[in-house]
């Protein structure tokens, strides 16, 4: 425990850095830095299904906006294979789920976003060591921006390429629970929402994972995006994660029952 305190102060130190800086109005602003927290937790109904949820907050600096945001997926193992070629399904689980985003602008009004999501996991596999994820994922994004114009409708494809790497022989005691996740996400914009249009999201990353299974995950991820304002046509953002995963009674398979890249 004595590791987790030490990570949560140095992250509340950053995090208040970053809101005691002065905000911008009305500037099209080109390059940003961002903050993410996320807190994830699961319930688990059997070996076959689990309730995934997300809560998070997001810091943009200069300040242009902030974003709170809470998301569940029902995430279910296939176990039907469509072609007998592969010892496995060739579909790893589906997942379906949807949630609620409010985003405080400072240069605008706000915005609200509704989102449904259906998606799918599959792997790749390469050399012994490295296994390719993929995820699919399809959304409908519901948004209003209080300014009158009422509710518009936005449509988007996701493709998200990760991986994991981790130690099997531990030769030194805290590189037991270590790993490093990497992932690379693609968005194709079918109907373009009225704002945040991400176009490409690059995330490296290192995680740890106690013996109560309780993980800690930090990310530095550059992330291009379209349409993040009505004043900004595009940004590139240099954003830094953490993502804290409450322990779980069973043990599940890392990344693959897991909601990811919100």
């Amino acid at each position: 425990m004595k590791q987790i305190y030490i990570i949560c102060i140095v992250f509340l130190t950053i995090l208040h850095h970053a809101i005691a800086q002065d905000s911008i109005v009305d500037q099209d602003v080109k390059i940003n830095s961002q903050i993410w927290l996320d807190y994830n937790f699961s319930k688990i109904f059997n070996e076959n299904q689990n309730l995934s949820t997300l809560i998070g907050f997001r810091k943009i600096t200069p300040e242009i906006y902030n974003r709170v945001l809470g998301i569940s997926t029902l995430n279910i193992k296939n176990t039907k294979k469509l072609i007998n070629l592969r010892e496995k399904p060739l579909i790893n689980s589906y997942h379906i789920g949807g949630g609620l985003i409010y985003t405080q602008n400072y240069n605008t009004s706000d915005n609200i976003e509704i989102r449904l999501i259906q998606g799918f996991r599959f792997e790749i596999p390469t050399i012994k060591l490295i296994t390719l994820y993929n995820y699919v994922r399809l959304e409908e994004r519901l948004q209003n921006s209080f300014a009158n114009s009422g509710w518009t409708a936005g449509f988007r494809l996701r493709y998200q390429l990760s991986t994991i790497l981790s130690w099997k022989k531990h030769y030194l005691s805290f590189a037991e629970g270590l790993y490093i996740p990497i992932q690379t996400e693609v968005f194709f914009n079918l109907k373009r929402a009225e704002r945040f249009n991400d176009l490409i999201r690059i995330s490296p990353g290192i995680g740890y994972r106690f013996k109560n299974d309780w993980r800690f995950e930090l990310y530095g991820i550059f992330n291009r995006t379209k349409n993040i304002t009505e004043t900004n046509d595009k940004s590139s953002e240099f954003v830094l994660r953490l993502r804290v995963y409450k322990g779980n009674p069973k043990k599940q398979v890392l990344h693959i029952n897991e909601e990811d890249g919100f």
